[in-house]
């Protein structure tokens, strides 16, 4: 069950309110609650992120690992977004977290939500895995959950964190590691939206991180900083890092993990959720070139894997057979970086499609609205979008009847790594809501992307060019059905 701002709003206006104090204050800092950044993080806390659990997290773990009559423990609840999501199907759930607040938060949400089979626990840091051992131990558990957990371990903690987990589980029991940076990842898409920060030195990077944009890390880390160097290191790393297949292979003490890996990323709930992006596919090359000791899996930007605990003795052949990951692989030894197939394959669709429903291009600025922290003007050839802030977007020209299958082709120059999101709505839901939107990669310099569109879209289709300020060029965008 999907929360919706419109229909569910004093439900969500109550969990807000549970978790206003202390907890999302203490995670605001000193950013504004109005602020772009605020904002957003207030909808993470609140609905975001439970949606997306619901929408694609639980789908995903259930098909893997069927979630009925099971017995959970996730450790890093928070404030209970994902714990309430799974428990909908779980037996039983059992969430930890070091912050009280979060874990009244928790308890909250779930009563709320009317879940009667989750208890949440606030536990202190230096005890968390010694306690959860104690009250559940070893063999007992049929699933660990660590859900945007890992990357905020330092490395000891993360590699005692899986170990634990993995001892928690009986035989045939999956540990399931959701939406974790891939520390091979060419940008932080995590923390500072910076090329390469999470995989400098502390000391490096404690140099570095005020070329951010965003105002919490600069915050969190400033403040530390001014305390100590040690508490500026621990800051950056409690913002999120990263991690790879290495702390796997360590803490389970298997070097195949494509002996116990059952879900690595590419199915469809997954892609969904992450679209392969052009890091990912020149790390699949490398993976493959170089045969790195690892399932291709651990070559998503993101990492999203399930890992079941073997019975007996380890199979001898991977669970997924790399051949039946190829549809979603490109080697650029054999295919132009320029033109990976299946955006070569989405382009010819489009100009297939005869029917034009309208054209945007430099001379169109009457045709858009703006609408939050953006303005336009005329370039040369382009429309200039100067964004003030962090959540920029605009509307796009009405549709004059619901559409049948669309594509639409979006020739954009972008001011950073970021994401584009395409909201549209139809006549029975007018509202613009993130079930009704479909997210893309975007990078710094000039983007061609095509947005495939469902049937039975009409009013205005809002743009959000990306999540960084600075000006975006629009050279043409174009609607064919």
């Amino acid at each position: 069950m999907l929360l919706d701002p419109q229909k569910d709003a004093d439900l969500l206006s109550r969990i807000e309110a549970a978790l206003n104090e202390p907890y999302l204050i203490a995670h605001l800092g000193k950013l504004e609650r109005e602020s772009a950044e605020g904002r957003l993080a207030v909808e993470n806390a609140v609905f975001r992120r439970y949606n997306q659990a619901a929408e694609y997290a639980v789908p995903w773990v259930n098909r893997a690992a069927p979630l009925a009559g099971s017995r959970m423990v996730e450790i890093g609840c928070g404030p209970g977004s994902s714990t309430a999501a799974f428990a909908r199907l779980a037996e039983w759930m059992d969430g930890y977290d070091i912050e009280p607040a979060s874990v009244e938060g928790a308890r909250i949400r779930a009563r709320l939500l009317g879940l009667t089979n989750v208890a949440c626990h606030a536990v202190a840091p230096d005890r968390l895995l010694s306690e959860i051992r104690r009250r559940h131990g070893k063999g007992q558990v049929d699933l660990v959950l660590l859900y945007a957990v890992l990357e905020h371990c330092t490395p000891a903690e993360c590699l005692e964190t899986i170990r634990t987990s993995w001892d928690l589980l009986r035989p045939g029991g999956h540990l399931v590691v959701i939406e974790t940076p891939n520390r091979f990842g060419y940008m932080d898409v995590h923390t500072t939206f910076l090329p390469f920060f999470h995989l400098l030195p502390d000391h490096i990077a404690l140099r570095y991180y005020h070329r951010t944009q965003r105002r919490r890390v600069l915050t969190t880390l400033d403040d530390a900083a001014r305390r100590s160097e040690r508490e500026a290191e621990l800051a950056r790393i409690r913002l999120g890092t990263g991690i790879s297949f290495h702390e796997f292979q360590i803490a389970l003490g298997i070097d195949d993990l494509g002996a116990v890996l059952v879900a690595d990323g590419y199915e469809p709930e997954m892609l969904a959720w992450f679209p392969i992006t052009l890091e990912e596919r020149l790390l699949q090359t490398f993976f493959l070139a170089r045969d790195v000791p690892a399932p291709i899996g651990f070559a998503r930007f993101v990492l999203n894997v399930i890992l079941r605990k073997p019975t007996g003795a380890l199979p001898t052949e991977p669970l997924i057979p790399l051949a039946s990951r190829t549809e979603f692989l490109v080697n650029y030894a054999d295919v132009k970086v320029d033109s990976p197939m299946q955006r070569a394959r989405s382009l010819q669709e489009f100009e297939r499609l005869e029917k034009v429903e309208w054209v945007i291009s430099g001379s169109d600025a009457d045709s858009l609205a703006p609408a939050n922290q953006v303005s336009i003007a005329h370039g040369v050839d382009h429309l200039r979008l100067q964004a003030s802030g962090h959540d920029p977007y605009l509307y796009l020209p009405p549709l004059d009847a619901p559409l049948p299958r669309a594509i639409m082709k979006i020739d954009i120059d972008a001011p950073s790594h970021s994401i584009l999101q395409v909201f549209h709505t139809t006549r029975e839901q007018h509202d613009y809501a993130e079930e009704r939107s479909i997210r893309m990669p975007i990078y710094r310099g000039r983007n061609l992307l095509l947005v495939e569109l469902p049937a039975g879209v009409t009013g205005r289709l809002r743009l959000d060019p990306g999540e960084m300020p600075g000006e975006y060029r629009v050279y043409r965008i174009e609607l064919r059905r």
